[in-house]
């Protein structure tokens, strides 16, 4: 039995496995057990370079899938195969830090209430520039709540952020499966969240880098992802007729103006409304606890 499974979906990434390897290698040491490491190849034109990846501090499982089936199900695959008690949903040009599974082990031991617990990281666009995930204790504590996702949508960069306990991990979410890439996390903390609390680390133990390439960088396939998991909430009856009402407006208009078609803009605007004032109360709640001293991590 292994206390942590890594999953890294794959997709012609051999050209980040060596940093990769060295990320997992150095948290594993730090740590000072054996973890599992599963990667899986959704991209099976393309041999996985894993003679480099190997390693003493892990046990490392290759699978390949048989064709593409998005990043979703390939998810799915890997957490099937996994034996670890908590599970980390790592993509493949994601980094973490030396103390990844040192504290977010901790964090999660130590509260059995929590399905996961999620740290700080740093996002890198393109050009190199880097800028914190979670800048104020008011965005943080919004991350943790089941009514900021379905109000202002996902407020973490990546599952890469998080160590989650694979025993709640729901049955709704490795059944229903996704098939446009992008929002399966959301999803997954939607459902989460629904029924259990979360718990932050305040450390940078993450980084997530984008490419300008990345699914997550496209708005409308974001947008169009969204609405996947507005019908898998309604066809499991997830949400309120409140919630769903409310959730439903946001999605489709929002989907429908950046795709060019007529939309609601009334529906819209209340959308828009109820977003921006959950994000001013992030602000006042985070400016609140800056004067009560609260500090979010630093460089």
């Amino acid at each position: 039995m292994y206390r942590i499974s890594v999953i890294i979906p794959f997709y012609k990434g051999n050209v980040f496995l060596m940093e990769l390897k060295h990320c997992l290698d150095k948290a594993a040491e730090k740590l000072g057990e054996k973890i599992e490491v599963i990667i899986v190849n959704d991209s099976p034109e393309i041999e996985v370079a894993d003679d480099v990846f190997r390693s003493e501090m892990y046990d490392y499982i290759l699978i390949n899938n048989e064709h593409n089936v998005g990043i979703h199900k390939s998810r799915v695959i890997g957490l099937e195969r996994a034996n670890g008690l908590y599970i980390l949903f790592l993509d493949q040009d994601d980094k973490i830090n030396e103390n990844f599974f040192v504290d977010m082990i901790a964090a999660l031991v130590e509260d059995d209430s929590i399905a996961f617990v999620y740290a700080n990281g740093v996002f890198e666009d393109e050009n190199g520039t880097k800028k914190i995930i979670l800048n104020s204790y008011g965005k943080v504590i919004a991350a943790g709540q089941y009514d900021t996702y379905l109000k202002v949508g996902n407020l973490l960069a990546s599952p890469g952020q998080c160590l989650i306990r694979k025993s709640a991990i729901p049955d709704i979410w490795k059944q229903n499966i996704m098939t446009t890439n992008c929002a399966d996390d959301y999803l997954l903390w939607i459902l989460i969240l629904k029924v259990y609390g979360a718990k932050y680390v305040n450390k940078l133990l993450y980084e997530h880098i984008s490419t300008g390439k990345n699914v997550s960088s496209n708005k409308l396939i974001g947008y169009k992802s969204d609405l996947e998991v507005l019908t898998i909430l309604e066809k499991n009856k997830i949400l309120s007729d409140k919630e769903r009402t409310a959730f439903r407006k946001r999605c489709v208009n929002k989907f429908k103006k950046e795709n060019g078609e007529p939309y609601n803009k009334f529906d819209l605007f209340t959308s828009l409304y109820s977003e921006k004032t959950e994000r001013l109360k992030m602000k006042l709640v985070g400016y609140i606890l800056y004067i009560k001293g609260k500090r979010i991590c630093e460089f």
